[in-house]
């Protein structure tokens, strides 16, 4: 062969499958390129980040020049170049990557960027406030009286406030002793909570008691040590007394103080100190911090494990409804309505059960003083003559002592039948309100 003679073209070998080089040739690849547009500074705020589009491209050789064509793209590897890796390699190489930004995307992302309690305070808006006690003894009755009333809704991680699916309602999760203020301010329209935080924040005349819920039963009582001194509540006056009711504790200290004429803060004949303690109550005679503790009881085990016995009651309380007695939102008005006949549906559903049977009616006079029902019982012909059907509501808590009453004053064919929900008319306080002060 000649100096001057061309070098014969070699074929090359390709096969699509393998992707290492063959004969010093690379095979095909797709490649990842981005292009980079610039934008003037009025287009992109300094505190929006740019926003990268990425648009997939396929480089080959060119066929004609004797390379090998693009295989079918199922066939090919499809590698996954990384920025840093491609910017490694040889500086004459252009890197395969140029960033985009996008502006219209940046500035329409910083604008819509808002918190969930944003976004919820602008879902609010025309929806009717329920307060909820946010945990506690209160908390979960309330969350099945809600279910109860069907009352949808779906509470978020962290978040107080939720909305309701099936009604125009917003439930807000508030600790029980701060609910009375909230309603009592009409910063919400409706709450629940116990009768006693309504006294101890001395919000009785700005809220209306519209309905008795029938859980969150309890005492607020008066407790000394089993085996102290102290065993009178006369011989706790004028001593030291700790509490987390202290507007309750010391209304009531203050009418014993009187009746028994101590007054001042001397030692002898002073008044009753009452102090407030925020929990474990019950350990502060144990720790000589106290004489006596008024506290909350419910089951009394708690006081009787720390060695504590009640020598008076303050006062009984339950968890009750209540609304604004100055009703700043008159256009909700039926809403609260609509959401207290369901509530106390279900209350009353929960408390009563209906009784039937049959009776000689002969026998009616004396049955219907067993079962006189909410209203009146319901009696019924049946085609037996001389007999009659009847049905009443009958309390949970009386069903047996009523049926044996039934057994032995005749009655026949006994049984009692479960409500799962109702509707009854009841005395609900809820009256036209006055119109709102400017």
């Amino acid at each position: 062969m000649l100096a001057s003679e061309p070098p014969p073209s070699r074929k090359l070998a390709y096969n699509p499958k393998s992707p290492r080089r063959l004969n010093g040739f690379s095979p095909p690849r797709q490649l990842i390129s981005v292009t980079q547009t610039t934008t003037t500074t009025t287009q992109i705020p300094r505190s929006s980040s740019p926003v990268f589009h990425i648009t997939p491209h396929r480089t080959g050789v060119n066929s004609s020049s004797g390379s090998v064509p693009l295989a079918p793209p199922s066939t090919l590897p499809l590698p996954q170049p990384t920025l840093a890796t491609k910017l490694d390699d040889a500086s004459n190489r252009k890197p395969p990557f140029h960033l985009t930004s996008s502006p219209s995307l940046s500035e329409s992302s910083s604008s819509s960027s808002k918190t969930p309690m944003e976004l919820l305070a602008e879902s609010m808006k025309g929806r009717m406030l329920f307060a909820i006690p946010k945990k506690g003894r209160l908390n979960s009755k309330s969350l099945e009286m809600l279910e109860g009333a069907d009352i949808k809704f779906t509470r978020s991680h962290r978040l107080d406030v939720c909305l309701v699916q099936n009604h125009p309602i917003a439930l807000v999760f508030l600790p029980a002793s701060d609910i009375p203020r909230f309603v009592a301010h009409g910063n919400v329209d409706m709450g629940i909570t116990g009768q006693d935080t309504i006294l101890e924040s001395r919000t009785q005349d700005a809220v209306t008691e519209v309905l008795k819920l029938g859980f969150g039963g309890c005492k607020l009582q008066v407790q000394v040590p089993e085996r102290g001194p102290i065993q009178s509540i006369d011989q706790l006056a004028g001593k030291r007394v700790v509490s987390s009711y202290t507007t309750l504790a010391r209304d009531y200290f203050k009418r014993l103080d009187e009746r028994l004429g101590l007054v001042g803060n001397g030692e002898e004949g002073s008044a009753t100190r009452v102090e407030y303690v925020g929990g474990s109550v019950e350990a502060a005679c144990a720790l000589g911090l106290a004489d006596g503790i008024v506290d909350l009881v419910e089951s009394g085990e708690t006081m009787r494990a720390a060695g504590l016995h009640a020598i008076e009651t303050v006062m009984t309380t339950e968890a009750v409804l209540i609304k604004s007695t100055n009703v700043k939102h008159p256009d909700l008005v039926p809403l609260i309505k609509k959401i207290t006949s369901r509530i106390a549906g279900f209350v009353a559903s929960n408390k009563y059960v209906i009784c039937q049977y049959n009776i000689p009616r002969e026998l009616l006079p004396i049955v219907t003083k067993i079962t006189p029902g909410r209203r009146a019982p319901t009696i019924s012909s049946i085609e037996d003559d001389g007999w009659v059907a009847v049905s009443a509501m009958v309390e949970k808590k009386n069903v047996a002592n009523v049926m044996d009453q039934l057994v032995e004053a005749g009655a026949e064919d006994t049984f009692i039948v479960a409500l799962q929900n109702c509707r009854v008319e009841t005395r609900l306080g809820l009256s036209e309100p006055p119109p709102a002060e400017a």
